[in-house]
């Protein structure tokens, strides 16, 4: 039994869900179809003067429907049966003569969030753990049972499209604030204030102080010209956001803006057809891939070699070594985070500039409310700054970001032997020079890992961890469990040359760059990859990277001889052309801001205008871009460069803004079909060169038409 239901002296009962089977509070069928008869028999309890709803677990509420449910639904007609279903389940909490409360503490997400809209009340506790969401979003899908009716019906248009096609959470406070909550209060009491919201009776009624708040939102939206505005500005702010890429967008607006118009019936019957029509698209699958594939990354693989090592004991102290832009990121975050950093650079002007980097991140942090403002020079507190390395014998891990100079890494790696303890960890964040290079001459290579953050790391959500032969496996456990404290998504990757992000990435570099030499126009390059769905072209990443940086990653590869480096890129270094941050490269630059593409490129490369015409031009550079980055994917698979198609799917859409509604390379694959992926790359090999031979996986994959994920996984 999943629900337990006890009554009280008072006559008030107090439903406890709490799943037996799983960590998880997740509406299945089977626990939809338990909750349906109890709810059934309460109908009948003519004694009963009110219902509690609340959880048994300690940090959850409901965390949604069951995802593998919605996977497997194969056609529409089955998708519009179990909305109806499980919204005519829920309803029956609204049906009822006496009052029903939701007592909220911990997660209330997607299905659960379209239970308690079913209640009287809603009371909630004011931990932090305590979030309301509707994520369905997130998934390519929108609310089915009910969300898309009842929450804009309940906060009102503005704030409900905010939640729904966001998927943001709403902390307590703010749950409050737009009426979706009735109260907020204390964990500890919140079952008892729940009860006494359950014996009310005469109707509910908003508070004066929320009224008077949402009258401005109130008179916009109750005329059929003020819900035409806030329609228009959602779907031109949806248009921009999503380029059109996320059908779930609109069709969340179609549920809200014209279900308002009807009665509640047909808005919930207009809602279950949407849902319908998303469930079998493309861009849900690969979404809901996504999930399914960060949420199996999650599991540590070595957490008995960690544990067996550490114990219970947590990650207190860090230290990073150099005060750049990325040791900057990363000793911000991980104050954010709530552990203490050290950070060394022989250079105090750098220092100076991280502090004050700090200080103006957590300040924007009391601003959104996310901290108090007394928090602010405590966080600062948790940064110890000095021009050495001396005291990092305290840290559990001590993290390099310096520039990318082998010798200077391991210099680096020596003095971190002489002074720190065998028990501690190195990391290398290098995003190219290979970690057992830097390991070479180390006393305890078996300490030494690398820890590829990405830029900016406060903002960018992949780590890549980088393994060498030698590598220890409570080490790796040790920096999985870092990763995953700074609420990163984590693969784990063999030390090969580029890894698997940076190889993949430099191969899809590169062939822009042929592309250009070619006499393609750069922003036609660009131009060409954003319509297929990267946030930004090539061209454009290469500047904000920095062409001098570029260069240096092309030729590391290049001395493995995997692939040409542009001979054109020393000529622009040598002119100045080194990105955005010297105003000028690819593009030209005012105060930071791109202008146009900079026309003095291409006296610099002098194109061999082989390239074809511009009616042939778009297709031919997102083929060639495109089909190197998958193909160079699978081939770091088939070198067991990363253990899994789901860390390649992950590694591309969270490290290299791979189009998350293509669900990564490898479902890019399945989608697309590996015969013609193959017949392409045949194609452009014949045409280009051998850098388009078809990895050999791919080869036997379609001689037997088979797929990475077979069962949707």
């Amino acid at each position: 039994m999943n629900f337990q239901l006890t009554d009280r002296e008072d006559k008030v009962k107090v439903l406890t869900f709490d799943r037996q089977d799983n960590k998880m509070n997740i509406l299945s069928s089977a626990v939809l179809l338990e909750l349906e008869k109890i709810l059934d028999d309460l109908a009948n309890d003519d004694s009963c003067r009110g219902l509690v709803f609340i959880s048994g677990k300690t940090d959850q509420f409901i965390v949604g429907a069951d995802i593998n449910e919605i996977d497997n639904m194969s056609t529409p007609e089955e998708a519009i049966r179990c909305c109806q279903q499980m919204e005519k389940i829920i309803s029956k909490l609204a049906s009822f003569s006496f009052p029903t409360v939701s007592a909220v503490h911990g997660q209330c997400l997607g299905g659960g969030l379209e239970l308690i809209l079913c209640c009287t009340y809603r009371i909630a506790s004011d931990s932090l753990l305590t979030k309301f969401a509707a994520p369905e979003i997130k998934l390519g899908l929108i609310p089915g049972a009910g969300g898309t009716q009842r929450l804009p019906r309940l906060i009102g248009i503005i704030a409900g499209l905010d939640m729904i096609l966001t998927g943001r959470n709403y902390l307590s406070k703010k749950a409050v604030r737009v009426g979706l909550v009735d109260a907020v209060v204390p964990q500890s009491i919140l079952l008892d204030v729940a009860c006494q919201y359950a014996l009310k009776s005469g109707g509910k009624k908003r508070s004066p102080h929320l009224i008077k708040k949402l009258v401005p939102q109130l008179v916009l939206e109750k005329n059929v010209l003020g819900r035409k505005m806030v329609a228009r500005k959602a779907r031109e702010g949806v248009t921009k956001k999503t380029k059109g890429f996320y059908p779930a967008a609109y069709k969340a607006l179609e549920a809200v803006v014209d279900g308002l118009e009807m009665p509640l019936a047909k808005g919930l019957l207009l809602e279950a057809n949407l849902f319908s029509q998303l469930v079998c698209t493309r861009e849900c699958q690969s979404l809901i891939h996504l999930f399914k594939a960060t949420t199996n990354l999650k599991k540590n693989p070595h957490l008995d070699k960690g544990q067996a090592k550490f114990g219970e004991r947590g990650i207190e102290q860090i230290g990073v070594i150099g005060a750049g832009f990325m040791g900057s990121g990363l000793t911000t975050l991980t104050v954010d985070r709530g552990c203490n950093v050290l950070i060394s650079d022989p250079d105090t002007k750098a220092i100076a500039k991280l502090l004050q980097h700090a200080s103006s991140y957590f300040s924007k942090q009391v601003q959104r409310r996310r901290l108090k403002k007394f928090q602010h020079p405590q966080k600062l507190a948790m940064i110890s700054p000095a021009t050495t390395i001396v005291g990092f014998n305290t840290c559990d891990l001590v993290i390099e970001a310096v520039y990318e100079d082998l010798e200077l890494k391991r210099q680096l790696v020596a003095e971190f032997e002489r002074r720190v303890a065998d028990d501690r960890i190195f990391a290398s964040n290098t995003s190219a020079l290979p970690i057992s290079k830097i390991a070479e001459g180390a006393q305890h290579p078996e300490r030494i890992i690398g820890m590829h953050f990405f830029s900016p790391v406060e903002k960018m959500p992949l780590l890549e961890i980088v393994v060498t032969k030698k590598t220890a496996p409570w080490v790796i456990s040790r920096a999985v469990e870092f990763g995953q404290m700074l609420n990163k998504q984590v693969i784990i990757v063999q030390d090969r040359p580029g890894f698997y992000t940076t190889r993949v990435l430099a191969f899809f570099l590169s062939e822009a760059l042929k592309v250009l030499a070619e006499g393609c126009p750069i922003e036609d390059i660009d131009q060409a990859l954003t319509d297929f769905g990267f946030p930004v072209g090539p061209m454009t990443l290469i500047d904000e990277v920095g062409i001098d940086i570029g260069l240096h990653v092309l030729e590391t590869l290049a001395k493995q001889q995997m692939l040409d480096k542009p001979d054109y890129l020393d000529r622009l270094i040598e002119q100045g052309y080194l990105g955005r941050k010297s105003g000028k490269g690819f593009y030209r630059y005012r105060d930071g801001k791109k202008l146009t593409a900079d026309d003095n490129i291409y006296s610099i490369i002098k194109p061999q205008d082989t390239f074809p015409s511009a009616n042939e031009a778009r297709d031919l550079i997102t083929d060639r871009c495109l089909l190197l980055f998958v193909n160079e994917a699978v081939k770091c698979l088939d070198e067991q460069i990363i253990d899994s198609a789901l860390a390649g799917d992950v590694g591309a859409v969270f490290g290299l803004g791979f189009p998350p509604f293509w669900g990564g390379p490898f479902k890019y694959i399945d989608h697309v079909g590996c015969q013609s992926i193959v017949q392409n790359l045949n194609i452009l090999r014949d045409k280009h060169g051998e850098r388009f031979t078809p990895a050999p996986r791919l080869l036997k994959m379609a001689d037997h038409s088979e797929k990475f994920f077979p069962n949707n996984d």
